[in-house]
């Protein structure tokens, strides 16, 4: 390689790998359909993301609540704070823009979900 090349080379390389380390963006209006030990439900559950940091809005069956939680890569997680525990819900951002992932009942039931952006 040229001694010309090498830092276009060097720059091309620096790029492509911090896009691979860039959290994917889960902002926006998403519908959860959640499946807990047999029992389903939809939630309707807005996310905004800058950089690692989460803020959103959860209604459905646990009620209306604001939460935060964190991204790194292409999963995150947020957690739902109510009378009865805490809920975690943990994700990853599919390839095709749909979010598949598991819930936690404060250790009591778990389950999965899968979501699509509307709403």
């Amino acid at each position: 390689m040229s001694k010309a090349l090498l830092p276009r080379a060097i720059l091309f390389l620096t790029l492509l790998l911090g896009a691979s380390f860039a959290s994917a963006d889960v902002s926006g209006n998403w519908v959860f359909a959640v499946d807990i030990m047999g029992q389903t439900g939809n939630a309707q559950v807005s996310m905004n993301q800058k950089g690692e940091a989460i803020t959103g809005h959860y209604a459905g069956q646990l009620g209306n609540t604001d939460f935060t939680g964190s991204a790194k890569g292409n999963d995150f997680q947020f957690v739902l704070t109510g009378e009865a525990g805490s809920v975690t819900y943990k994700g990853t951002l599919q390839s095709d823009g749909t979010i598949k992932g598991t819930v936690d009942l404060a250790g009591m039931a778990q389950g999965t979900y899968t979501a699509k952006k509307g709403g």
